[in-house]
């Protein structure tokens, strides 16, 4: 059973294709057609929501055949597997060699991985040893289970060192296991605690306890809850209760401010509570709104700094961010006061109090980006800039993950950086010199010789006119012709296509390929007016500029429409199966992973319900028709000659929903009519994304080859 469009919002029964070179698995369910706000909407493929459904898995059974004699095909897949194992060894976001430490009391923890090792290891040093690599591994996931099938999702010592709280999660659940470790010994010294999803930990300044994040005083709602080291999980104390979908909770070093925060959705607005523990105790802290943004749809963060300081970070009156200082007696916004406020075009990305060793007093290094550069500057206490730091980069890049230790007064920060080409390294930054030095050892030492890739950033016009930056990673060799091409975006959640270094790209590139990032609407590379513009409502936008992005690769003669692959994961997967379905001659093949693909049912398959504020819902008939003009799932077209596609997934998502990829390749299995693949990779016991070296490394073999095979890219033998 399939479908075609008639209008937006009805579909009608069809007949499938026949293909001469795939047998696909057929349906087995007669089609559920809802009623929503006067429209009849086809749902041929519900059965495959149901994961326990023993029809569903013999329907997965043979897509994993079907993948599985097609694959030997692509004849790049040794290449790409080599390829990207030799880059992983140099680093990258995902598999980190190392992180900046977090420091507490006289010790600093941080993530290292050997360039062999499947998974990072936790480790724990002595503040006064020059290198991370001589620490104490206190957590090795691979020792744990040697199959790769646990991982370390999160981390977070006490502020005395002496404790850390560790979130554990097996075969790609996304509900972790929390466990407490006495730092010295490594051994558990409390029962496990299991918060139902991953939690921020805010330790008390005694380490006798902490504040968590878990169910609250109903299944449906989340609270924040004190758990004492020793007590029953049971029994711990709700000092907080929401309906909001995401909560965070954080505590001042010194244990006297408890700061809540609480959205109904990813980069929806927050709204952000205080308390003053010194007066009220932490087991029933009097909590004062200083924020309300969840309506108005604005963020802000409050930060600690040395000497008592609070600031804060928001847009709240300020699209592309702002510095504001917080008075503790008159801690609302109405009372903040603005101390760094970026010119227009100029995105705030981080903000970090830290103590002039020279003078004693306060100093602010900002973070900012401009045209994609990375930039670093030294403000005072009032907001005043002092000088500029030269960032470890020129041109295009990224900094991240700033940490500087609680109270520390010999004014240094540590932060990491990365771009197209360069593997993420360990800075620290020190304020007595204002300058960056290198803290951990960069992957690129050991990077292979050739010649590194060229980066440039192009501008094009949208279909209205916009115009939107695009960033092309290109062989260091001149162009001869059109070249085969990858184009992906992100354009969701006011997340940023950010410059950095990936074994993927660089594996492509390497081959011969050209790698093509769009910053489409939706994402956050112009403050926040750029991703209102493409979320909601709005979210055409961010499809109508990936469409001209394409077109303006193929109208500059960096491709053609036979050598043009689009790729995406999440939420840009959402990107790469609305473009296959708006504009299917546009593009050779398409590699579509771990996606939202029915946009009228996602609020009822894994975590959707968290996603509404980004794209609307069924339940609002003007949101329905918006949806249903862009769902991938509801978009197909019977006889249409769509081109080839990869679809990846785990067996089981909770966080998207395995059943939006099984359904999306049922339906458009059934809808084409082109010779061309349809083909779905199903992964056992992995989750939404993080997994092993090995693991990645196949994928992306996988991924690459289909692309190369399909786009006529040769790779050299390696």
């Amino acid at each position: 059973m399939t479908f075609t469009r008639q209008a937006a919002g009805s579909a009608v029964a069809g007949s499938p294709p026949s293909h001469t070179s795939l047998a696909y698995p057929g349906a087995v369910r007669l089609p559920v057609v809802d009623e929503l706000h006067g429209r009849r909407v086809l749902d041929p493929y519900r059965w495959l929501e149901d994961d326990e459904d023993p029809a569903c898995t013999r329907w997965l059974d043979e897509q994993e055949r079907l993948f599985a004699a097609h694959a030997p095909s692509w004849n790049s897949r040794p290449y790409f597997k080599a390829a990207v194992r030799q880059l992983q060894e140099l680093g990258g976001a995902v598999l980190p060699m190392a992180t900046p430490p977090v420091w507490r009391g006289p010790r600093r923890f941080y993530l290292h991985r050997d360039k062999t090792a499947q998974l990072p290891v936790l480790v724990v040093a002595d503040g006064t040893q020059a290198a991370q690599q001589q620490g104490q591994v206190l957590v090795d996931p691979m020792g744990l289970d040697p199959a790769g099938l646990t991982l370390l999702t999160a981390w977070r010592p006490s502020w005395t060192g002496r404790l850390i709280a560790c979130q554990l999660t097996h075969r790609g659940s996304e509900s972790p296991q929390l466990r407490v470790l006495d730092v010295t010994s490594g051994h558990t010294v409390d029962r496990p605690l299991q918060p139902g999803r991953p939690t921020p930990v805010a330790w008390l300044p005694d380490d006798t306890g902490f504040f968590y994040v878990t169910h609250g005083s109903t299944s449906a709602s989340r609270g924040v809850r004190l758990h004492r080291l020793g007590s029953d999980p049971a029994t711990d104390p709700l000092v907080f209760d929401t309906s909001h979908a995401h909560v965070s909770v954080a505590i001042s070093p010194d244990g006297r401010w408890l700061t809540i925060s609480s959205a109904p959705g990813a980069q929806s607005g927050n709204d952000l509570r205080l308390a003053d523990l010194f007066t009220s105790g932490p087991e029933s802290p009097e909590l004062r709104l200083i924020h309300h943004g969840a309506e108005e749809r604005t963020s802000a963060l409050l930060k600690f700094g040395p000497h008592g300081l609070l600031y804060a970070v928001t847009d709240a009156d300020a699209p592309y961010g702002r510095v504001c200082s917080v008075d503790p007696a008159e801690p609302t916004r109405p009372a903040w006061s603005t101390l760094i406020a970026p010119e227009p075009g100029t995105l705030l990305m981080a903000c970090t109090a830290l103590t002039d060793p020279g003078s004693g007093q306060l100093r602010l290094l900002v973070g900012t980006k401009r045209d994609g550069a990375a930039h670093l500057a030294v403000h005072d206490g009032a907001g005043r800039k002092l000088t500029d730091v030269p960032p470890p980069g020129t041109g295009p890049g990224t900094i991240s993950n700033v940490s500087a230790p609680p109270g520390d007064d010999t004014g240094q920060v540590w932060f990491t950086y990365t771009d197209f080409v360069t593997p993420p390294a360990v800075y620290r930054f020190c304020a007595r010199q204002s300058r960056c030095f290198p803290d951990a050892p960069a992957g690129s030492a050991d990077a292979p010789a050739s010649a590194a890739p060229r980066v440039r950033q192009l501008t094009y016009r949208s279909e209205d006119g916009t115009p939107v930056r695009l960033y092309l990673i290109e062989p260091p060799e001149p162009a001869t012709g059109p070249r085969p091409t990858i184009l992906t975006a992100y354009g969701g959640f006011g997340a940023l296509a950010a410059p950095a270094y990936s074994p993927t790209i660089l594996a492509w590139v390497r081959a011969g390929g050209v790698y093509a990032v769009a910053q489409v609407r939706g994402g956050g590379e112009r403050g926040t007016g750029w991703h209102a513009a493409g979320s909601g409502t709005n979210k055409p936008n961010c499809f109508a500029d990936f469409a001209a992005a394409a077109r303006h690769l193929i109208d500059q003669g960096i491709t053609t429409p036979d050598r043009l692959a689009i790729k995406g994961a999440s939420h840009s997967g959402l990107v790469v199966a609305a473009a296959i379905t708006r504009d299917p001659d546009l593009y050779s093949a398409a590699v579509c992973s771990d996606a939202l693909t029915d946009m009228v049912r996602y609020p009822h398959l894994g975590m959707g319900p968290m996603w509404a504020p980004e794209f609307g819902t069924a339940d609002n008939p003007e949101h329905l028709t918006v949806l249903l003009g862009y769902s991938p799932y509801h978009q197909l077209r019977t006889g249409t000659h769509y081109p080839a596609v990869l679809l990846t997934s785990p067996r089981l998502d909770p966080r998207v929903g395995a059943a939006h990829m099984r359904k999306f390749t049922a339906a458009l299995q059934h809808a084409s009519a082109s010779d061309q693949p349809i083909l779905l990779r199903t992964e056992a016991d992995v989750g939404h994304g993080y997994r092993t070296a090995a693991r990645w490394a196949d994928l992306a073999a996988d991924t690459l080859a289909f692309c190369a095979t399909h786009t006529g890219l040769t790779p050299a033998p390696v």
